[in-house]
């Protein structure tokens, strides 16, 4: 299907595309998607069985909170390194390696029976592991692909989390069936079984190792026409020819403008939601089952939001992230006037707005960081941007559970998370990815 020949007299190698249809970096891409959704379904399932634990083992909100809090802390530790661990030795090495510690800490949490067990297994193993495995390789081995499609590769890629969320009614369904020990063991041989031929197979680190350019390039008028629109993107000229690195990157203000994006947003917000969403609303009055059958409905409402964010490519990606953290902030603000079981339209606003407005965000963030930041040693920087969110997710299933037991209830920390997800839209703006490369559809031709 694919094959090289040499350019001129230099003997470099041209990608040429004799006959396929498809280009390789969309099964890169439908990896991607796949690892996003079972591999960070595996995490945002806590949610589910968060109330389940809770009875069974007394513990107050916020320390069992603090299980996700511990997995999101070593994610974070884990991901400065993860991007250049991926540029050393390549991804599929450093994504089978995630894929056997996230597996075994999930096995191994069927046997848990103190926090401590908990934070050992699913705080220091899977979240380790699912930090090599998930987005910071993804990110890194789709920027290698993919140039002028690098936001719609992105955006289909991360429809995978929305699958993520909607994978509650599935595992309620499994803790009811076989008890949630056994549910986690299942999830755990789940994830082997399909990951090792997916990374085995498809995640390739670079086009080149397939004789292959990004996005399908082939030599000749057209490309020189599409580079030529990619040259017209650059705003700031001296700001792109630079080939960024973290100690670079650390001493400018867009760097840390979009740490507190991915800090408030991913991080803080994101999480006090979705770790504790399934609880309030078994405190309110709703079925556990039904509960999680309706804020799955988020995760179907992510994959239109996250196929709604290609819009960025036209529209720019400040103001598509402020059209989806609108969607965002209008759900929590219905949340916080549920009281009781009585009007369940609510707890479905919350479920379908949230989605749609956090799946439209949610691959922007990478767009815009790798919009800002590029050059061959730039895997560490996105990983530095996925520590930021973590250092938030770390705080928010804790200060959630915190200020639970403190009030009684949920309002402040999901008015908290309100005021957050405000700041993250204030902070993408002032980033201002346009001032550096515009999005496509702003390009002259």
């Amino acid at each position: 299907m694919f094959s090289v020949v040499k350019a001129g007299n230099n003997n470099h190698p041209v990608p040429v595309i004799k006959t396929g249809r498809i280009f390789f970096g969309w099964y890169i891409v439908a990896a991607g998607l796949a690892i996003h959704a079972l591999g960070y379904g595996s995490r945002y399932s806590f949610s589910v069985f968060f109330p389940t634990l809770l009875d069974q083992f007394g513990w107050p909100r916020d320390l069992g909170a603090s299980i996700l809090s511990t997995h999101l802390l070593f994610y974070g530790l884990t991901a400065p390194l993860a991007g250049g661990v991926v540029d050393r030795i390549g991804s599929r090495r450093t994504m089978f390696t995630g894929t056997g510690l996230l597996a075994l800490g999930l096995m191994l949490s069927r046997f848990g029976r103190e926090p401590w067990h908990f934070y050992v297994t699913f705080g220091v193993l899977c979240g380790v592991g699912l930090c090599l495995l998930g987005s910071v390789p993804i990110t890194v081995v789709i920027r290698n692909w993919f140039e002028r499609r690098r936001g719609t590769a992105l955006s289909l890629a991360f429809l995978g989390n929305g699958l993520a969320f909607a994978c509650y009614p599935a595992v309620a369904w499994l803790i009811d069936t076989f008890g949630w020990p056994n549910a986690y063991l299942l999830e755990g041989l789940i994830l082997m079984a399909v990951f090792g031929p997916v990374i085995g197979w498809i995640m390739v680190y670079h086009p080149r190792q397939k004789g292959l350019a990004q996005d399908g390039l082939v030599r000749g008028e057209d490309s020189s026409n599409l580079l030529e629109v990619e040259r017209r993107r650059i705003v700031d000229e001296d700001w792109a020819a630079r080939e960024w690195t973290l100690p670079q990157a650390m001493k400018t203000s867009r760097f840390w403008f979009l740490c507190l994006t991915t800090f408030c947003m991913w991080g803080v917000g994101h999480h006090i939601l979705v770790t504790h969403q399934i609880a309030f609303a078994i405190d309110v009055g709703f079925e556990r089952l039904y509960a999680s059958a309706v804020l799955s409905l988020g995760g179907w409402t992510f994959c239109l939001g996250s196929l709604t964010s290609l819009v960025s490519d036209r529209i720019g990606r400040e103001s598509a992230m402020t059209i989806g953290l609108s969607a965002v902030i209008s759900s929590i603000l219905v949340l916080l006037t549920i009281n009781d079981a009585s009007q369940p339209w609510r707890l479905y606003y919350f479920a379908v707005a949230f989605g749609f407005g956090f799946g439209l965000c949610v691959p922007l963030v990478p767009a815009v960081v790798t919009d800002i930041f590029q050059g061959p040693k730039v895997g560490a920087t996105v990983g530095f941007f996925w520590f930021s969110f973590a250092m938030g997710g770390t705080v928010g299933p804790w200060l959630g559970g915190l200020l639970f037991e403190l009030t009684g209830n949920y309002r402040l920390p999901f008015a908290i998370a309100g005021g957050l997800f405000t700041l993250a839209g204030v902070a993408i703006w002032l980033a201002a990815p346009r001032k550096v490369r515009l999005v496509p559809g702003r390009v002259r031709v």
